[in-house]
Formats: C-alpha cells, sequence, structure tokens
C-alpha cells in the first residue's frame, strides 16, 4: 500500500499522508550559469522589467533555503540557490510560461506548464509528483529498481515509464525520445555542467532542486511547493504542506520539552557504521541530527556543520559503548550482519538490549528505500517513527512507518 493513502494520528492532531557527493564548483562555472540563467541578482528581490512591471513574491519558503517564486501575470519564475555542495553565490532561474504563450525557441531555462511529460532522476521529485497526484506525467526516470511507488512501479513494468540511467552515464537517445517537457535534476557538484549543456543541445530542458541540501526535515519537504508550481498547483502544495509543518511541529514540541524537562536523561544515539576503514558522523546542522533532536533524543559524536565527517573506527566505537540507541547501521536489517562487522560489537549495550534499528521497513528488493521517497514528503511520520522508537510509552498503539529493529 503507498505511504501516499495511508492515515496516521499523532496525539490529537489527524492528517492524511496523500497520494545522491562533494567536490567544490568552480568559479568559472558559477559565472557562466549566472550569466546563462539568472533572472537578476542573487538576492530574493522582485525583478524589474523594462517596461518598469516588477515581478510579485508568490511564494517565499517558511523552512527551505534554497528557492522562491516570484509571478508577473501569467508568468511565474523559480529561483534556486546553490543547488549542489561547494557551490556558492550561484542562482539559476526558471521560467514558467502557460503553453499558450510557450515556443520551442525559447531559451533552455523556459518550461511551458503546466507539465505533461517529465523525467526525474531522483526519487525524491517522483515523490513530489506522487504526492500530488501527478505520477501520469513521469514518462523517465533514473534508477527505476529503487523506486518504491506502487504507482511508478507498475507504469515502469507497463512500458509507460522507461530507465534513462545514472549521471555520467545517461542514455540521452532515450530521454530525448521521451520529449520531456522538463527534466527534474540534482546536481552534487559542479560536472553536471556538462550534461545540463548537451542535454539543453538536445532540446531538453533541465530543472535543478536543491532539497537534498536543505538541512531540515521541513525545508526538504517544502519542496513540494518548487515541484506543485510547474503543475500549477503552488497553492494546493502550500496548503498541504502547511498542515504537514503544523503536525511535524506538534511533535517536535513533545521532543524539544522533554530535552528541557531532563535534558541529561535523553535517549543516547549513535548514527551509521563502519565504512571503508571510517565511521561518517553526521554534522550538528544535518537534516537527521534534527530528526534525531525533535524526535528527544542526544545524537552522539556529532560534529560541526551540515556534511557528515569520518572518525576513526576506536574513535566511534566509545561511542557505540556509551549509545543506549543505534540507527542506520548502513544497509543491515540483522545483527548477525552487524556483529560479523566488528566482533566487538555484540558488547555494545544498543546490541545487547535489542535497540538497534534501521530505516529499511519500506525497502525495495534493489536495495532503494521508501525513506528517502515518501519520507522526503512526510518527514512527520519519521518524526513519529523515531519518537515511538526512543519514547514508546507516548505512541504504545503506534506501528512504525519507515523503521524496523534488526532481527
Amino acid at each position: 500500500m503507498s505511504i501516499f493513502n495511508r492515515r496516521h494520528s499523532t496525539g490529537n492532531i489527524k492528517y492524511s499522508i496523500f497520494s545522491r557527493q562533494s567536490s567544490t564548483v568552480s568559479l568559472k562555472y558559477s559565472i557562466l550559469l549566472a550569466l546563462a540563467w539568472a533572472c537578476g541578482g542573487a538576492a530574493p528581490k522582485p525583478a524589474a522589467t523594462a517596461a518598469g512591471t516588477a515581478f510579485e513574491t508568490l511564494y517565499r519558503p517558511a523552512w527551505a533555503s534554497g528557492f522562491y517564486i516570484e509571478r508577473r501575470g501569467d508568468e511565474k519564475r523559480l529561483h534556486v540557490f546553490n543547488p549542489w555542495q561547494g557551490a556558492e553565490n550561484t542562482e539559476l532561474c526558471y521560467r514558467l510560461l502557460p503553453r499558450a504563450t510557450f515556443a520551442d525557441t525559447m531559451p533552455a531555462n523556459c518550461i511551458a506548464v503546466p507539465v505533461r511529460r517529465a523525467v526525474c532522476l531522483s526519487t525524491t521529485h517522483l515523490a513530489f509528483i506522487d504526492y500530488l497526484g501527478q505520477t501520469p506525467t513521469v514518462v523517465g526516470l533514473s534508477g527505476a529498481g529503487y523506486v518504491s511507488s506502487p504507482t511508478i512501479r507498475e507504469r515502469v513494468a507497463g512500458g509507460l515509464v522507461h530507465e534513462v540511467g545514472y549521471e555520467e552515464h545517461l542514455s540521452y537517445e532515450t530521454i530525448v525520445s521521451l520529449q520531456p517537457d522538463v527534466l527534474f535534476a540534482y546536481g552534487v557538484n559542479g560536472e553536471m555542467k556538462a550534461v545540463t549543456d548537451k542535454l539543453n543541445g538536445l532540446g531538453v530542458r533541465v530543472v535543478y532542486l536543491a532539497d537534498y541540501l536543505e538541512e531540515h526535515p521541513l525545508g526538504k519537504a517544502e519542496y513540494m511547493v518548487a515541484v506543485a508550481a510547474f503543475y500549477q498547483l503552488e497553492d494546493t502544495a502550500a496548503a498541504a504542506f502547511g498542515q504537514i509543518a503544523s503536525a511535524y511541529e506538534a511533535l517536535a514540541a513533545r521532543g524539544r520539552a522533554a530535552r528541557e524537562r531532563a535534558p541529561d536523561a535523553r535517549p543516547r544515539v549513535i548514527m551509521n557504521a563502519p565504512w571503508r576503514d571510517a565511521w561518517y558522523m553526521p554534522g550538528e546542522d544535518s537534516y537527521m541530527t534534527k530528526l534525531m533532536l525533535d524526535a528527544g533524543a542526544q545524537p552522539l559524536g556529532v560534529r560541526r556543520g551540515r556534511e557528515s565527517r569520518p572518525v576513526s573506527l576506536e574513535a566511534a566505537y566509545a561511542y557505540v559503548l556509551e549509545a543506549d540507541f543505534w540507527l542506520h547501521p548502513n544497509a543491515m536489517r540483522s545483527m548477525s550482519e552487524l556483529k560479523d562487522t566488528d566482533r566487538r560489537f555484540a558488547a555494545a549495550p544498543a546490541v545487547m538490549n535489542g535497540k538497534v534499528y534501521n530505516n529499511t521497513r519500506r525497502a525495495t528488493p534493489a536495495g532503494g528505500s521508501d525513506f528517502w521517497e515518501s519520507g522526503a514528503v512526510c518527514p512527520q511520520v519519521i518524526l513519529q517513527d523515531l519518537q515511538h522508537i526512543f519514547h514508546p510509552e507516548w505512541s504504545p498503539d503506534y506501528e512504525p512507518v519507515y523503521y524496523e529493529p534488526l532481527r
């Protein structure tokens, strides 16, 4: 069953859930992008036209920091800021034009709306489209085996949605043959410019979204409004996001209250597991750290900044021995897998007490996880999962959606 068709409750609040990394972008690339696509300066201010008519702000995000939308008459403009790691003072601007006024000869940053045919390179963007009820517009995607949406999987099996490959291995021939109105992309570094240039040269209009760089769970989810603008559904998405944010904040308030009452009594949690002789600890400003804090837990080993940073296995093991809970041990789903990684893990309190959890409850056979798909739209559900893990007495009858214990 699709997560978008399931109902949840949080205390007295009820709500419906509807139906990847680093390299510093070059200054040269930033300048090229600014010259090619900017609709004004990087500062989010109205853009005056030659006729003196200014664009008005249509949507200013409450949580997301990477976009805003403005409007003048029937034209809307989506501004996206620093859309990959290492980008600085980079702004991309996309003109969303009614089909009646759109022409194929327009620049690559012009998109005809509402979109009828879309290609997605991120499953998160699929989730936004699925949420909006616009799944039939998706004609191509990257990583079909990793997709969780039952509707999309059915359409892939039926030949209605096509695999387009990955990053530098994209199938340009397939993408062009699909004749998309837009290709939604994400960039992990400045090297994607070559891909964008080639696609633009082939007549494919590419839109970068920076949701994966947002530091707050609600910031990620708020990108549903940016995607909705391509379907002329931004008002609907904004209203729905307001409900999601309210539900999340109600839960987070409970977590914060518990932290204030007894800061030293919070359950301590270690995240991740060894990877190539290192253990990556999340940043204190990261999406995942914020979730742990809002869930009323104390994340161990976090480092300054947003990005995860490696620590030695010995340093990490000290945190393992201190932790009450262990979350996200890579892709492991069993205690035997975890113990086989390092025999010392058998002595970890979280292992001995059966308090090791992973976000693999809705995993796909190929190794995808709905946590990274529909979870981007449903941060309030992720938060309730975590609060149930750390504080089961708060919701004794609740059944987690994304998390499961290692067996």
